[in-house]
């Protein structure tokens, strides 16, 4: 019964420091934006947001697994990531993913 209990105390310590590390960016839901916010653009000015969109997205995500890394490390040494101290990037990479998905479905919408 002791060797039960040890093992479940494992198990649940394991459990709430994985909960606690950063999520690598492809397991990120995009946010929710609406198309409409827009619609007013020209196809110009909708590309060029995109454009950028794409690289403040692609940064982000390098950045997230860069702490995905680092959470990696520093649970192996000290069982602690360190995401759950200094944050991370999930926001920004959310944001961005829908802001893209919603400057995706505009372009679609006008036929640009």
């Amino acid at each position: 019964i002791n060797i039960m209990k040890k093992l479940l105390g494992i198990a649940v310590v394991t459990s709430l420091v994985l909960a606690g590390c950063a999520k690598p960016p492809s397991k990120i839901a995009p946010a929710v934006v609406s198309s409409s916010e827009y619609s007013d653009l020209s196809c110009t000015k909708l590309v060029n947001m995109l454009s950028d969109t794409s690289s403040k997205l692609e940064q982000a995500e390098k950045s997230q697994r860069g702490k995905v890394a680092a959470d990696a490390a520093t649970v192996f040494f000290i069982l602690i990531p360190v995401s759950s101290m200094a944050g991370d990037y999930e926001a920004d990479v959310a944001r961005y993913k829908g802001e893209k998905q919603a400057l995706e479905r505009t372009l679609a919408n006008k036929t640009c």
